[in-house]
């Protein structure tokens, strides 16, 4: 199974000219195979095996991982320089619903924060390439009272979040359904591509129409010379309402791989890329493949 891009393979080729993600624009990354990693516990050396398991197989050249304000200092740093040893950039997963109707996007801009501190205590040993933010406003009560009035906080939340990240040299990936545009909010939808990030990662949890579902996305993140990553759902049957339309955890990777290459037939714009979720649920499937 062949799932690197030519953008993966000026990677590598960067890589090894000795040019690393902070000599260039972080943004020129947003693109690559990545996978979503929820549990901290990938963070530690004895999981170590694990993760590299899947970023092979997977051929992913980014993980976007979670990690608790809680969790131990010199854990983070270990596993930020484990990465980058092996050519892979990591990305600061952080979100939650409330977050994107803060009136002063507060949050948004602590995860800023946060991220730009690891990289400051990590120096040249690694860090994080940049935010992905995972905040779904239209999960939320308010929601449904006023879409376009929370749409339009959302808005301006993730513009104040990328002005600041991008003070800190940090790429912004904005996590985004597949439908704002199907009811009625392209023209914030479009501002959040335009002015709130580097690319969006669109959860295209739909088995049925894959790259129409992602028609109005990609056309504005080419406008706008952005990144787009179609995410594809790989949790078992179940989880969170899931069903058969939802997941390919039944049909396994090589369909996620076909799936991807008819994306690429369809759209030839440079800055798709793809990303598994997660990586907990892949781990599993492979161990069931091995039985």
């Amino acid at each position: 199974m062949v799932l690197i891009s030519g953008l993966c393979m000026q990677i590598a080729s960067l890589m090894l000219t000795g040019c690393s993600w902070r000599e260039k624009k972080a943004e020129d990354f947003v693109s690559e195979t990545s996978i979503f990693s929820w549990e901290e516990e990938y963070i530690l050396p004895e999981m170590e095996d694990d993760v590299e398991k899947a970023m092979e197989k997977l051929n992913c050249k980014a993980v976007y991982q979670q990690i608790s304000q809680e969790a131990e200092e010199t854990q983070v740093l270990d596993y930020l320089k484990r990465r980058k040893e092996k050519g892979q950039r990591v990305y600061y997963l952080a979100g939650a619903s409330d977050w994107g109707v803060e009136e002063d996007g507060a949050s948004m801009l602590e995860a800023v924060r946060i991220t730009a501190e690891w990289n400051k205590k990590s120096g040249t040993e690694g860090g994080f390439a940049g935010i992905v933010f995972d905040v779904e406003p239209y999960l939320l009560e308010e929601w449904d009272d006023n879409q376009e009035s929370c749409m339009e906080q959302y808005a301006a939340n993730c513009i104040q979040a990328y002005q600041s990240a991008r003070e800190e040299k940090l790429a912004v990936i904005i996590c985004i359904p597949n439908f704002y545009d199907r009811i009625g909010l392209s023209a914030l939808l479009e501002k959040i591509i335009e002015e709130g990030c580097d690319g969006i990662a669109v959860m295209n949890y739909n088995k049925k129409n894959e790259a129409g579902q992602i028609e109005e996305e990609l056309r504005l993140a080419e406008k706008y010379g952005k990144g787009i990553l179609n995410i594809t759902e790989m949790q078992m049957q179940g989880y969170h309402g899931l069903t058969e339309e939802n997941t390919y955890y039944d049909d396994g990777f090589e369909a996620v791989a076909d799936s991807w290459e008819k994306l690429k037939a369809k759209y030839s714009y440079k800055r798709l890329g793809f990303s598994w979720h997660y990586l907990r649920p892949c781990l599993q499937l492979m161990e069931a493949e091995s039985e």
